[in-house]
């Protein structure tokens, strides 16, 4: 062996180690920071009372399922959707609306309009390959105003039939038996389907993807087109929260679902995550604001523990994109 292999070798050797090192020291950091979080929760007085974990359960599926149609996004290498928190509260105002022609009629109707909004900018993003960011500002300027233009402020439900949605079965809130629900149908999805696995390879690498023969128009229109659905049942879900519906019931859900997303591990660049690891992003930023709730912290303070959890995640992703 020449010298300079020798030189190589000898550099190359504790590099080696020391990216193999990284990876396992992020995930020892992420699970030193959920443990860390947990022994908090179960510390506070009040935390494990019945009132707050119905609370709990009650927030992580206002703003669940508009987070598991983010995440389909984001899988797909499409960042993330700045419109998505004004679809929900679209399909919400629809919702209302059509609630005197029945429920299920009403919830079809919310569900359609959903996935057609999104659908739409999955279209432009995947056929005329439009930068996603500025796809979903334009459709949230968009829905703003056409919203405001075509309904007004606000609308009230002609009759009560959503009640039930605000209920509990076995004492668990409805609402978060339907997210669970959701969550687990998506991840069904993802893991044993083709669309799912397609989805991931176009997350990947989209021209690596389309190389192979994957359709990257239509898996990014159909992975728009569920995020539009599960935002439309999120705007029911909300809407009912609430008993009325305008375009600020979902004002800001944007945000949370893509701190979740984010909190929860999945890449931003696309290709790598899961929906289980959104649902556990969510119940993340849930425990969070509860615990900052009982302890008397204000919502800015909220906020703040939020931003610098997903500014966290970001490094520890860098990190392993580096190494």
């Amino acid at each position: 062996m020449s010298v300079t292999s020798e030189i190589s070798s000898s550099i190359a050797e504790p590099i080696g180690r020391a990216h193999s090192r990284m990876p396992a020291a992020i995930t020892v950091a992420k699970i030193c920071a959920l443990a860390l979080l947990i022994g908090l929760a179960i510390s506070t007085p009040g935390f494990l009372s019945r009132p707050s974990l119905i609370a709990l359960a009650n927030a992580i599926s206002l703003v669940g399922c508009v987070a598991l149609g983010m995440t389909l996004i984001t899988l797909g290498g499409n960042i993330m959707s700045f419109s998505i928190g004004a679809t929900a509260s679209v399909t919400g105002i629809v919702f209302m609306a059509t609630l005197g022609h029945g429920l299920m009629p009403a919830a079809l109707a919310a569900i359609l309009a959903g996935a057609a909004i999104t659908a739409l900018q999955g279209w432009i993003i995947g056929a005329l390959r439009a930068n996603p960011i500025i796809v979903s500002l334009a459709t949230y300027a968009l829905l703003i105003g056409m919203a405001q233009i075509v309904v007004g402020p606000k609308v009230d439900a002609p009759n009560l039939d959503y009640q039930f949605l605000k209920g509990r079965l076995g004492g668990v809130p409805v609402s978060f038996l339907l997210f669970g629900a959701l969550t687990i149908l998506c991840q069904l999805i993802l893991t044993f389907t083709r669309f799912g696995h397609e989805l991931l390879l176009v997350g990947s690498n989209g021209r690596a993807a389309e190389a192979a023969g994957i359709h990257v128009t239509r898996v990014t229109v159909v992975a728009y087109a569920l995020a539009g659905a599960l935002a439309g049942i999120g705007g029911i879900v909300i809407a009912s929260r609430f008993g009325v519906a305008d375009m600020q019931t979902a004002r800001g859900f944007e945000y949370t679902a893509i701190a979740a997303v984010l909190i929860g591990g999945t890449s931003i660049g696309g290709g790598r995550g899961s929906i289980t690891q959104t649902f556990l992003g969510m119940g993340v930023i849930a425990i969070i604001n509860a615990l900052a709730l009982l302890q008397g912290m204000s919502m800015e303070f909220q906020r703040l523990a939020i931003g610098l959890a997903v500014l966290a995640v970001i490094i520890l992703q860098g990190l392993g994109r580096r190494n």
